[in-house]
């Protein structure tokens, strides 16, 4: 009988245990275009995050998660995604997006931005 009731024991707190490992977003998978301000033409190999534009001005992102230890009850963290957007010749911007209890988004998260333009630097002459 205290073999039996070690068992039940052992069963109930790695079951606890295992239920406080969560998954958790990062980032959500974002995709959107980017384009001249002027021209509103797309351009291509732009540095969105990780990533390039295509030739149509099309980027994709990846999602990404990571686990955590958490406890019953609590909250998903805040999600503040801040992802940098460079190109030579061009100002530089940040693709910025922030969700409450995003943390807590289930995998295959998305996110569209559209299309975003992006002006050339001005030279500045004295």
């Amino acid at each position: 009988m205290k073999v039996f009731l070690k068992l039940i024991l052992v069963i109930l707190i790695s079951s606890s245990f295992q239920s406080c490992l969560v998954n958790r977003c990062k980032r959500p998978q974002i995709t959107g275009y980017i384009y001249d301000f002027e021209t509103r033409k797309p351009i291509e190999n732009c540095n969105v995050g990780e990533t390039s534009s295509q030739s149509n001005g099309y980027f994709s992102l990846k999602e990404k998660r990571y686990h955590q230890f958490t406890f019953f009850g609590f909250e998903a963290p805040t999600l503040a995604v801040n992802e940098p957007i460079k190109k030579e010749g061009y100002e530089s911007q940040n693709i910025q997006y922030i969700q409450p209890f995003g943390g807590g988004m289930k995998k295959g998260a998305f996110h569209n931005v559209d299309t975003i333009y992006i002006k050339k630097t001005v030279l500045k002459t004295n």
